[in-house]
């Protein structure tokens, strides 16, 4: 009976690895990373971001090929902003993150670019909108939201009081502004999760014990 057993918890982990692999393979094909990396300047002289999203791009989408600003409609419908986060660093010590801030996810998306079946670059209309602790950008309560535009390219937008933002974040007054060196993005294909991967090992683990059962 412990055979039985046996063979039926090694059924359901060969079935669970299958299913996580054809979930990759999805993921792999659809999911992708767009990142951004700038001095901020003007206001922040000493201040620099680096800004991450993830896309989830139905396949049918990407089956489209070339396209400029295409709309998140037809075979782009489902098209979603999975995440994204903005870290702040010192120009003189990139390494050192003072800190990062998980984005809001809820932006409008008009338009995306491909390039031979690839994604290369997203517009947004609305901004992801975050408001930091006082010891970031020189101690005050400042809101920052992030602007992607013309494919791959991203702003990131400041205001202070943080009331203002997002609605002033075309105006350049003393209060309200935009990073003064658009970042060029690189979109990449994401990779798996190490959670993936091992589930992946286990279900080909549980195929080898299998097969190796079966010839004694």
């Amino acid at each position: 009976m412990w055979i039985n057993r046996a063979k039926s918890v090694l059924s359901a982990l060969v079935l669970g690895a299958i299913v996580t692999l054809g979930g990759t393979g999805t993921a792999e094909a659809a999911i992708y990373t767009g990142r951004w990396d700038p001095a901020y300047g003007g206001i922040f002289p000493d201040l620099g971001w680096s800004a991450t999203a993830k896309f989830d791009v139905p396949t049918p989408c990407l089956a489209l090929g070339n396209g400029s600003n295409l709309p998140i409609s037809g075979a782009c419908a489902g098209f979603s902003v999975l995440s994204a986060k903005v870290s702040f660093y010192d120009i003189s010590d990139p390494g050192t993150i003072l800190e990062t801030l998980s984005l809001s996810t809820n932006v409008n998306v008009t338009g995306i670019y491909l390039a031979g079946s690839q994604l290369t670059g997203v517009d947004t209309n609305f901004f992801h909108y975050a408001v930091p602790t006082l010891d970031i950008a020189g101690g005050g309560a400042y809101s920052f939201s992030l602007l992607l535009y013309s494919g791959n390219l991203a702003q990131l937008i400041y205001a202070n009081p943080t009331t203002l933002s997002p609605g002033c974040a075309f105006l350049t007054t003393a209060n309200c502004g935009m990073s003064a060196n658009p970042a060029v993005g690189t979109f990449t294909t994401a990779v798996p999760e190490p959670e993936t991967y091992l589930l992946m090992l286990a279900g080909l683990s549980a195929v080898g014990f299998v097969a190796r059962r079966r010839r004694r």
